[in-house]
């Protein structure tokens, strides 16, 4: 279970990667949506928001790619700390699905909105928060379930 849980981190992790590098068409889409205009004038990424709307939906996008590359660590510490573990296994495992409901209702969303301004799919945005605050309640109550596999005890030599 330690393994899935820390693949599902790495995997997030990448995703968030890859959400952030496609940060510079999203701001197009976004831009030429908010202004109408089909070509974009200075278009980089340092270049301030043309609008008040552009900005708003360019920082719910990033807003989006940072709470997925965080939970994607935590899911990684989350696995680590199972693969240490003799307990805790099905808890870190239901931890580890709630924080997936949660980003994805989250950042998914946010995704949704910022990206095509699909605003009628805002009220998902705290269940997922919510559901992330769950996923950290439970992960915490795994870390009070830590038990090493390895005692120090068993480290020394008589």
């Amino acid at each position: 279970m330690a393994k899935f849980v820390l693949l599902v981190g790495v995997l997030f992790g990448m995703t968030a990667v890859v959400a952030g590098a496609f940060e510079h068409a999203v701001r197009k889409m976004i831009i030429e949506d908010t202004t109408g205009a089909a070509e974009v004038a200075g278009d980089e990424l340092s270049d301030p928001a043309p609008n008040a709307e552009a900005a708003k939906r360019l920082s719910q996008y990033e807003t989006g790619v940072k709470y997925q590359m965080y939970h994607g660590l935590a899911m990684i510490a989350l696995g680590l700390v199972m693969a240490f573990s003799s307990r805790g296994q099905v808890l870190g495992l239901i931890t580890c699905l709630a924080l997936v409901v949660g980003v994805k209702l989250f950042s998914g969303t946010l995704y949704l909105i910022s990206a095509f301004g699909m605003t009628h799919l805002v009220m998902l945005v705290p269940i997922g928060g919510t559901i992330m605050i769950l996923g950290w309640i439970l992960f915490l109550i795994t870390v009070l379930l830590f038990d090493p596999l390895i005692d120090k005890e068993d480290l020394e030599t008589t």
